[in-house]
């Protein structure tokens, strides 16, 4: 069976990135950035992997998080969320809310194969 990872993020060029180094791995990268889609579609596929730009427009990331988290069919998928590293504050309060991994735009582009790797991989 494929893997899927669910992607929510606005910026084309990291959503490329994130896109390519799926193909490299057979995975099927799917699209959602709204709160209510990204739950849904969460609920539905079950997917691998929870990718979740923490500066995305329209969402609230902890509370997003929080219900991922609450639910018996979300709440063990793995969620990897990325912002600017100056923004401490957010990407601790995505911890917080039961994000698996969380990191700096700059660490999730470097190493973004070894990253996906750990969850798709087989």
């Amino acid at each position: 069976m494929q893997k899927r990872v669910i992607i929510a993020a606005n910026n084309m060029i990291f959503t490329s990135k994130i896109m390519s180094a799926l193909d490299g791995m057979e995975a099927e990268g799917i699209k959602a950035i709204r709160s209510e889609e990204i739950f849904s579609k969460a609920q539905e596929l079950k997917p691998d992997l929870i990718i979740i730009d923490l500066n995305l427009n329209g969402i609230e990331a902890p509370s997003l998080i929080n219900k991922l988290r609450s639910y018996g069919a979300t709440e063990n998928i793995p969620i990897v969320c990325y912002s600017p590293h100056i923004l401490k504050d957010q990407m601790k309060a995505a911890k917080v809310a039961g994000a698996t991994e969380v990191y700096p735009n700059s660490r999730m582009s470097s190493r973004m194969g070894k990253i996906l790797g750990k969850y798709i991989s087989n």
